[in-house]
């Protein structure tokens, strides 16, 4: 009879150890996929910065002209209006992503969020005359070095805790 309650007891323990196991898994797993959707949506809210870089920056659409001097006010309007786009939802992001963590990922998101509030405060700057002409293209270059510096680091940040094995998700931070 003791045997056979110590089989049972040990039945029972192995059974609610697995449940426990079990029940860890699939929770690191919807984290992982919380925390997925959650680091797509600040890269999504940030895609109108695309368009304004190539409108400040880059120039794409208007052959000619360089970096070297500011564009007209409509051109800055139009960029600045992308950058607001982006910096509101990249905020919104920002909050989701602090919810799912870790602390780390959510300090880089909020820097997308600033290096994206920069470039437009300089756009804005320029657009008021602010900005001397000869002083545009190092305030620009500067502005969008940031903003391009703070989205891959963001992007190296998410990838590292997605691509954690299962076991080692950084709950606490």
């Amino acid at each position: 009879m003791t045997g056979t309650l110590g089989a049972a007891v040990f039945a029972y323990l192995a059974t609610r150890r697995q449940a426990i196991d079990q029940g860890k898994v699939d929770h690191e797993k919807t984290l992982r996929t919380e925390r997925r959707d959650a680091y797509l949506s600040l890269i999504r809210a940030a895609e109108p910065v695309d368009q304004a870089l190539h409108i400040v920056a880059h120039r794409d659409n208007l052959p000619g002209l360089s970096m070297a001097s500011a564009p007209d006010d409509a051109v800055l309007t139009a960029a600045i209006e992308e950058l607001g786009t982006a910096a509101h939802g990249v905020y919104r992001a920002h909050a989701q992503i602090g919810l799912v963590g870790p602390k780390r990922v959510s300090d880089r998101a909020i820097e997308v969020w600033a290096s994206i509030r920069d470039l437009r405060a300089f756009l804005e700057a320029a657009k008021r005359g602010d900005v001397p002409p000869e002083d545009y293209h190092d305030g620009c270059s500067e502005a969008v070095d940031y903003v391009e510096r703070e989205r891959t680091r963001f992007a190296q940040s998410a990838r590292a805790v997605l691509a954690l094995p299962p076991g080692a998700t950084e709950n606490a931070e």
